[in-house]
């Protein structure tokens, strides 16, 4: 993951382009990384600012970057302020919020990175988006958890085997969900790739099931290189990690996954379906009403985007579908619904579905695919990879 200044403490559309470059050719997933306006204080200064002018540098922070992501065919997925914003509007609700409003205006339905408790992470939940708690590797920290200031000696950590330790810890500890190294720590880089071997190997599920962070690269490569283990069961590909039963006790090493990160696209052509549907769903005009569309246009841009099957789970059959037009990007409905119908179309985040069961359910309905079940005795109608639109 790369946090990426975006004009606010430092950063220009030269930069901003050359590591979103590195995020498109090298895996690594990209995030906004606006601070307080302060190029001349790098954003490490506080400064007295009204959170609707706060609010508007974020936006506009944000969507420099994203702006240039799209035109590279990167996505913009999380943002994490800068420096003394990142400690601000962690203890001023007011500042927390209008992060997240300058973030959600620019990028849709961000990530949110920040400290573990506080009201940034309270403004993040408040509006429906991700939030994942981060911990450093590279800083020190005083009695009481927080950051020991960057003027007293000692305040960071340069040792890569330190750094490792100090990432072990929050890692195995479950305290954290992110892990950051800043790119200005004296010998930042070879800090990081110390940080990420650590922290690459799998963890156990029971003693016949492994978990690791799902690697870069095309996921049905991905899932014919993992197949082709010894004493592979099954693979679960989720939207961050993978899943991998065994019949017996693995025995896997780091150079094993490691060379599933950049898998080439598989050599077969994807399988592509057409899924018949009638846009009659609940929630098509609250959709129409909080995108600023008619109902019309929200069916019409629903209907003419072609879907790429990113991940499968939360039930078996339930196809993550990548590629909604980004005005639909909506987060999940306050409160679910305890069932939805089997065939339901949906929306939420940036993804589209069809349940493939009657289950409870949080997306936005838009309708129902009418022309069979997404999964029967024969396994899931669609696959990693698969291309799929809607027809009406």
């Amino acid at each position: 993951m790369l946090a990426i200044a975006c004009g606010g403490h430092a950063g220009d559309a030269e930069s901003m382009a050359r590591v979103l470059r590195c995020c498109r050719d090298g895996g690594p997933r990209a995030g906004a990384h606006p601070s307080y306006p302060d190029r001349e204080g790098f954003g490490r200064r506080s400064l007295a600012i009204e959170p609707a002018t706060l609010a508007a540098a974020v936006e506009a922070q944000c969507r420099a970057l994203d702006v240039i992501a799209r035109g590279l065919g990167v996505r913009v997925e999380y943002v994490k302020p800068h420096g003394a914003l990142y400690h601000d509007a962690n203890r001023d609700p007011a500042l927390a919020r209008a992060v997240i409003d300058g973030a959600v205006a620019a990028l849709g339905v961000p990530s949110v990175i920040g400290p573990t408790s506080g009201a940034l992470r309270d403004a993040a939940v408040a509006a429906g988006l991700p939030f994942l708690c981060e911990a450093f590797a590279d800083r020190r920290l005083t009695a009481n958890g927080t950051l020991v200031p960057r003027s007293e000696p000692g305040a960071l950590i340069t040792d890569p085997t330190v750094a490792v330790g100090l990432a072990r810890f929050f890692a195995d500890g479950g305290q954290a969900d992110a892990i950051c190294v800043h790119g200005d720590t004296p010998g930042a880089l070879a800090i990081a790739r110390a940080v990420r071997a650590a922290l690459a190997a799998w963890q156990p599920l029971g003693d016949r099931a492994v978990r690791f962070a799902r690697p870069s690269g095309s996921p049905r490569s991905v899932m014919r290189a993992i197949r082709s283990w010894p004493h592979v069961l099954d693979v679960v590909i989720a939207q961050r990690d993978v899943a991998v039963y065994f019949d017996r006790e693995p025995e896997l090493d780091n150079v094993r996954i490691r060379a599933l990160v950049g898998l080439p696209d598989d050599v077969e052509p994807a399988r592509e379906h057409e899924l018949r549907c009638i846009y009659d769903g609940p929630d098509l005009d609250e959709v129409a009403r909080r995108c600023e569309l008619s109902v019309a246009e929200v069916i019409a841009r629903h209907a003419s985007a072609t879907y790429v099957v990113e991940t499968i789970g939360f039930a078996p059959g339930f196809a993550y579908l990548a590629g909604l037009d980004a005005k639909l990007e909506l987060p999940r409905r306050a409160t679910p619904r305890p069932r939805v119908p089997a065939g339901s179309l949906a929306i939420a985040g940036r993804h589209t579905a069809v349940y493939p069961f009657d289950s409870p359910g949080g997306w936005h309905l838009l309708g129902r695919v009418t022309d069979g079940p997404m999964f029967d005795e024969r396994g899931a109608r669609l696959a990693h990879g698969d291309r799929v639109r809607f027809v009406r």
